[in-house]
């Protein structure tokens, strides 16, 4: 699926920049002519236009041959109209279709191809569907087609097989998000456990029975009709398969990462400014990619699959395959076991094309075992561009296997073997053969094999031991498994996955109770703690769920996971509040208060959560814990916890149940700490206290600096002159420009008197801190365009991107007014000027010969204090190692106009506060009490929640324009070329 988070640039300027050679449409041949792969493999060609067209996915049906996703509607959907549109173009429709076949039809269609000839080249096409809309995945089986097709889950039943469907299809499922194509429900296949798993990218919104989520891996299972949420968060995810093990590998559009390793129950990740937190507002955490080593290629890595067949030698078999849509390449990653999770390193280069025009978008491992690549083939790789330039008329599938003429494998139609037959696939070395003897024994439910397989679980190879458990379970459920046998079989996947399935039925029969006991207790395997936390929550009875709760707290050995200390805390979290009782009573076990988990993860966290519940019932719980606290570092770790919980805000009075635990605290334990959490909590003494630490002269300047924010954010007009004298007193630009910070929230008149007054005695970086906080509010900002005119303030002090801002806020007329006297119009830069500049850019970038040195001196000058680049350089802005900087376009076009299109993570945000001030930045931190914006400057300010009045995103990046304006044509040439070097310049 063709993803968002790369834009090309404007067709008709690429090919001015581009050079002709690249430019081109290349044939198939050409294109194979191009690529290079691994030494001893070659590339060929398995399917091209006009058979396929804009191909997003493929599957192989039991008789060896090839489906082919068609995407021929992207990017808008047949026979809806926008109504509304955004600057992530998420659109709103005028209406939401109804399924096929009364619903519009679009282009879209499902192609069977058959007949490969001798070099595996299929011979023969037919389509199965036509009409289809913006049709994203689709899974066989169950004798039928199964296709998701947003806002729907779709079955096409085809019970004779004859290649047609039998009717209308079956809808199973309604809510997938429409707002954006390139982020639909995607990627629809069979798990190890029976259920249809898919992935949701990340600019639309689901809403599935209740269910509401903008990205994660989800599933359905077609015999209960269950949906549940598997995972939540991830970014924009295209592609995910399953290890040997059935463990969920998932693709991504996140720079510098390859992929994330997804489990049950689990929060991941999301682009937070742009989709809003995690639908659970007190996760406190998630889980991001997995760590990855070398990362080289564009931020988009999509539609991988993992080695597992016999045509790859041994070095590479459980390695990563993903194709990367920016690079124009496929690349290895090689996964190592990291606790109960995953660490990566970039390996070798799988598929490397030498064409702009190759999209990888989706892998496969095939029937033959070789490793196919679905190529959408454009020049395009989104559609952020309004104008319609995509190519319709072309797509290729490729596959990579040794070279040689050796002849193409020929299938069998497994679905006409007999079981006896089928069995001896279940843990092929091709896990192609593997999953679909599995399926097929599956759908035929023939329960007369099960014997034959439990024979396979005890003693066949890993990999059979667990295909035949998951064909166990597909065919006679959980009571067709030895459930205390498998807890206890020596493969630590059977136990992982047979908690997996307790867990998934909402089974745990008293029986089994000894032996998770024992499990939680003693079991060597991280992977099966890590799957025995994820189900806990899946145990109604509450005794015994928090006695293995308890014991897993405990293991000294999980507390550096990567998983499990997270996955226990959401256990806690989930219950915390509905069985409050029960949940404290986990702690009156002193013993548990020692354990490194609890002490490092679990503390601070029950605390904030209990606290920000912000009920009498919430409070006492906070009491109960203090209550409990075995020691002095126990109670901090609460108490650092609760403060947490009260970020950017204080309470007005004490509440009832911990006024009396935070008076014998304040008398046995006085310490900085806790007077901040005692002025947080709302106490008058503790107000009065700090207040007076912050004005005594021996006061050191670090703790004014934190007790000027803690005094400062209740909000009350006596604390301003205190900041005022402060202000007059300092000695250092850090405590000035702290009181500065501080003094914004205040909407009083002394507030830009005392900045304008100070504005020319102050060094150049408190000045710029001035100037942001006066352009805050409209009046303070008519002020100082005033001090402008009058001449006492050189009109060079403001920059043209604040103007730009100050003009986006629909200023007052005498702004307006202002602005237009001293600096005439200011606007956008007109479409046509920026054209025009990055096609003159590309032209000077063909006859200047660079210089790296200088390039890299002016890189330094103009750009590091907001990117980084090969690890040096600061993080507001993308990492520029990790995006497309080879592609010339691409480049040019953010730096000429970088509000053209701003990634979610770095989308700035219009903060207007009910006191009337008007803040920008980047959200890089937020909580349900408050949000933390980065500006411009590096600068963080916190807003507690309960101040904001409007918080819009902005359309205007914060990346300056018209940067190499100021450059020769010469140093323009040199700083780009630095920036497209694919490693660091040595030296």
């Amino acid at each position: 699926m063709v993803r968002p988070a790369c834009l090309l640039g404007i067709a008709g300027l690429l090919l001015a920049i581009v050079p002709p050679a690249m430019a081109q449409n290349l044939t198939p041949q050409q294109a194979i002519a191009r690529m290079k792969t691994l030494p001893g493999y070659e590339v060929r060609l398995v399917a091209a236009e006009p058979d396929v067209r804009q191909p997003v996915s493929i599957s192989f049906d039991s008789q060896g041959r090839m489906w082919v996703l068609q995407y021929l509607q992207y990017p808008n959907p047949a026979g809806l109209k926008a109504v509304k549109q955004d600057q992530y173009l998420r659109t709103i429709w005028d209406r939401v279709p109804e399924p096929p076949p009364r619903g519009p039809k679009g282009a879209d269609k499902l192609t069977i191809l058959s007949d490969p000839d001798e070099h595996g080249h299929y011979r023969k096409a037919k389509d199965f569907l036509t009409g289809l809309n913006l049709a994203t995945g689709f899974a066989l089986g169950r004798d039928g087609v199964y296709v998701v097709q947003a806002p729907y889950l779709l079955f096409y039943p085809d019970r004779n097989h004859d290649d047609q469907p039998d009717g209308d299809p079956e809808v199973l499922l309604t809510g997938f998000g429409m707002e954006d194509s390139h982020a639909y429900a995607n990627s629809l296949q069979w798990g190890p456990d029976g259920w249809l798993y898919g992935a949701q990218g990340s600019t639309v919104t689901a809403n599935i029975r209740g269910i509401e989520f903008q990205q994660g891996i989800w599933r359905y299972h077609p015999e209960t009709k269950v949906f549940e949420l598997f995972s939540e968060g991830g970014g924009n995810t295209y592609g995910l398969d399953f290890d040997r093990a059935g463990r969920v590998i998932a693709g991504t559009n996140w720079g510098g990462k390859a992929m994330l390793h997804q489990v049950q129950g689990a929060y991941y990740i999301k682009g937070f400014g742009k989709h809003g937190p995690l639908h659970n507002p007190h996760a406190y955490g998630y889980f991001d990619h997995v760590p990855q080593a070398n990362f080289k290629g564009g931020h988009v890595t999509c539609g991988g699959v993992l080695v597992m067949t016999d045509r790859f030698p041994q070095p590479l078999q459980g390695q990563y395959v993903a194709g990367n849509l920016l690079s124009n390449d496929v690349y290895l990653h090689t996964l190592q076991a990291d606790g109960s999770s995953f660490k990566a390193t970039q390996g070798a280069d799988f598929l490397v094309s030498n064409d702009p025009w190759f999209r990888p978008i989706d892998c496969l491992v095939g029937p033959d075992g070789g490793i196919y690549v679905v190529d959408w083939h454009d020049k395009r790789a989104a559609h952020l561009d309004p104008v319609d330039t995509w190519d319709r008329t072309n797509g290729r599938v490729y596959k990579v296997v040794p070279k040689g003429n050796q002849a193409e494998w020929k299938s069998p139609d497994l679905a006409k073997l007999p079981a006896s037959e089928l069995l001896k696939w279940l843990g092929d070395a091709n896990i192609w053969k593997a999953r679909e003897a599995r399926r097929i024994l599956t759908d035929r439910r023939d329960q007369s094999i099960l014997p034959n397989l439990l024979q396979l679980v005890r003693s066949g190879s890993p990999e059979q031991s667990l295909e035949a458990m998951w064909t166990i379970y597909g065919i006679g459920g959980l009571p067709a498994l030895p459930s205390q046998e498998m807890l206890q079989h020596p493969n630590e996947h059977i136990r992982t996955w047979m908690i997996r399935l307790l867990g998934d039925t909402h089974a745990f029969p008293t029986d089994l109770h000894p032996l998770l006991h024992a499990i939680a207790e003693r079991d060597p395997s991280p992977t099966v703690r890590s799957q025995l936390a994820c189900s806990l929550k899946r145990i109604s009875d509450i005794g015994i769920r928090n006695r293995l709760l308890a014991s897993l707290l405990q293991r000294k050995d999980d507390l550096q996971d990567p998983y499990i200390p997270m996955l226990l805390w959401w256990v806690l979290e989930d219950q915390s509040i509905r069985e409050q009782s029960e949940t404290l009573a986990v702690f009156a076990d002193r013993n548990l208060w020692t354990a490194p988990i609890v002490e490092g993860v679990i503390l601070e966290r029950i605390a904030r959560r209990y606290l920000a519940e912000g009920t009498e019932s919430g409070y006492a719980a906070c009491a109960r814990l203090l209550e409990l606290a075995p020691s002095p570092a126990a109670t901090d770790r609460l108490i650092v916890g609760m403060e947490k919980a009260l970020d950017g805000r204080r309470l007005a009075k004490v509440p009832a149940s911990l006024e009396q635990p935070l008076a014998s605290l304040r008398k046995s334990r006085p310490n900085n700490a806790l007077l901040r959490f005692a002025v947080r909590l709302g106490s008058q003494s503790a107000l009065q206290e700090a207040t007076d630490r912050l004005q005594h002269p021996s006061c050191p300047e670090s703790e004014q600096i934190a007790l000027l924010e803690l005094i400062a954010q209740g909000g009350d007009d006596s604390v301003l002159p205190i900041l005022l004298g402060i202000l007059h007193q300092a000695k250092t630009d850090p405590l000035r420009l702290a009181v500065l910070r501080q003094m914004q929230a205040f909407n009083q008149p002394v507030v830009p008197e005392t900045m304008l007054a100070m504005y020319d005695r102050s060094s150049r970086g408190l000045r710029s801190a001035i100037i942001t906080a006066l352009l805050a509010r409209p009046a303070s900002t008519i002020s100082l365009l005033k001090r402008i005119d009058s001449g006492k303030i050189n009109k060079s002090d403001l920059t043209l991107d604040q103007l730009r801002q100050v003009m986006s806020r629909s200023p007052s007329p005498e702004i307006v007014a202002l602005i237009d006297k001293q600096y005439g119009k200011v606007g956008a830069e007109p479409t046509g000027e920026k054209q025009a500049r990055i096609a003159y850019l590309g032209i000077a970038m063909r006859r200047n010969t660079p210089n790296l040195a200088n390039g890299e001196t002016l890189f330094r000058k103009n750009c590091m204090v907001c990117h980084q680049l090969h690890n040096e350089g600061n993080k507001i802005g993308p990492d520029l190692t990790t995006a497309d900087r080879g592609n010339l376009g691409f480049l040019l076009l953010h730096i000429v106009d970088p509000s053209a299109s701003i990634r979610s993570e770095y989308v700035a945000w219009n903060i207007a506060t009910v006191d009337g001030r008007l803040l920008t930045g980047l959200l890089v931190d937020q909580s349900p009490a408050s949000i933390t914006l980065l500006d411009a400057q590096n600068q963080r300010t916190l807003i507690s929640r309960d101040k904001i009045e409007e918080m819009t995103a902005s359309t205007v990046s914060l990346m300056p324009e018209k940067l190499l304006d100021s450059l020769s044509e010469q140093e323009a040439v040199d700083l780009l070329t630095y920036v497209q070097q694919a490693k660091p310049k040595p030296r």
